[in-house]
């Protein structure tokens, strides 16, 4: 295989250079290639562990309750407004978030406290989604806090 490559940017023609050192312009341009390939692959390496991170047993979150898999979205987001603790879809929201934080923290205690860089889950139930969401506003605002040094 035989690739050319034209670089008219002067900038990036003196980035070229003083990386290149002492190597020959063919030498320098099959290890850019050989290392291009080798992040290529981790990149490829890391995608892949995400995703499988992604589908982790423990990571498979609850259903909500049948009575609750067809209330709209409207109506949740109005109970969760009033935020009365007694309201049974207040009650099951909060449930579910439990849960959801509930897995998220055990997973993160079995991985050196980090959460995988991507989660894929399926919220099908507008009172899902909204638990969901409220999960992971926590999770963004637990990551947001400095952390206290050691």
């Amino acid at each position: 295989m035989k690739i050319s490559i034209e670089i008219a940017d002067e900038a990036q023609i003196k980035q070229l250079e003083a990386l290149r050192g002492d190597k020959s312009a063919k030498e320098f341009a099959a290890l850019c290639f050989a290392e291009g390939l080798k992040l290529a692959d981790i990149q490829r390496r890391q995608f892949e562990a995400a995703k499988e991170i992604g589908k982790h047993p423990l990571l498979q979150f609850p259903e909500t309750k049948a009575e609750f898999k067809s209330v709209e979205a409207a109506v949740i987001e109005a109970t969760l407004k009033e935020n009365k603790k007694e309201n049974p879809i207040v009650a099951e929201v909060a449930r579910l978030v439990t849960a959801y934080m509930a897995q998220l923290g055990a997973f993160a205690a079995q991985n050196a406290n980090r959460l995988p860089p991507a989660i894929q889950v399926e919220a099908p139930t507008p009172i899902q989604q909204a638990a969901l969401q409220i999960t992971m506003a926590a999770v963004r605002a637990a990551q947001a806090k400095p952390r206290k040094a050691a």
